[in-house]
């Protein structure tokens, strides 16, 4: 489903200049800087085809260290920007290039080391396949697709949306089952649907650790806060003025006499009563 894909832009020209020299001036090598305004031009003209995907690879493999992480960074932002803006020109586009699209926008991202956008790509592409498989059955998502993409976001640190195709590979079993009950491949089916909970089951344990961790880390980060908030407070040292010690010598005065007081009544309450003798 790799097409050539070319459709009109909707108004991104007017950034090309101001995105393409910002990323040209960060590649020293003229061939590779050849090479990324080439990749950017091409995107900029919806040219979605393997040629692109060549041109954006071979002027990775071509740069050196620091160049690869700077320009590597600013083409991950450009393409995301740039695909929220091509995504909402594709609304009236037939579904083999919308699946195209969103093909090379995975591949693209994967080659720029970007794989929580790869992913995202994916599992919008099977998501849209799914919703229009009722009416267009070569569309239909099989089990072991969601289930290859549910391992894939398990590997890569996205426990949770590994959780969610990991229940569609498990309807798309259900429906399986249900389509020939009896036949010899039922057993594989059943085969299937247990390594899928198994891989379902982690994903879950895996979010829910994740989420005990983060809320433990706020927890100690906030805890570290107020300590230090503590401890920066401006500490008051007594002043040792006559006023203070004049205070202090009323204090010792009044514990004193509340002292005698207490004392005297002691002695009265043990005086016998002369009334009662």
């Amino acid at each position: 489903m790799r097409h050539n894909i070319k459709f009109k832009s909707k108004g991104t020209l007017k950034i090309r200049n101001t995105a393409q020299i910002s990323l040209w001036k960060k590649c020293s090598d003229s061939m590779i800087a050849d090479q990324t305004y080439l990749f950017i031009n091409r995107v900029q003209d919806r040219r979605f085809d393997e040629e692109s995907l060549r041109i954006l690879e071979l002027s990775l493999v071509a740069m050196n260290v620091k160049s690869f992480l700077e320009v590597r960074s600013r083409l991950r932002d450009f393409m995301r920007s740039e695909s929220v803006v091509i995504f909402g020109e594709l609304t009236g586009e037939s579904m083999v290039a919308k699946l195209s699209v969103l093909e090379f926008f995975a591949r693209a991202f994967a080659l720029l080391g970007d794989m929580e956008s790869c992913l995202a790509m994916r599992y919008e592409a099977l998501n849209l396949r799914q919703l229009k498989s009722p009416s267009c059955l070569w569309l239909g998502v099989s089990h072991s697709e969601w289930t290859k993409f549910a391992v894939q976001s398990m590997e890569n640190g996205f426990p949770s949306i590994a959780g969610k195709a990991s229940e569609n590979a498990l309807l798309s079993l259900k429906k399986d089952s249900l389509i020939e009950p009896k036949s010899e491949d039922n057993s594989d089916i059943l085969d299937a649907a247990e390594k899928v909970r198994r891989l379902r089951d982690s994903a879950a344990s895996l979010t829910s650790s994740h989420s005990v961790q983060a809320q433990g880390a706020g927890y100690l980060r906030s805890k570290e806060h107020r300590i230090q908030s503590r401890q920066t407070l401006p500490t008051k040292n007594p002043d040792c003025t006559g006023s203070n010690l004049f205070r202090e010598g009323i204090k010792k005065r009044n514990e004193r006499m509340l002292q005698d007081l207490r004392s005297i009544r002691m002695n009265r309450n043990l005086e016998p009563d002369v009334r009662c003798v």
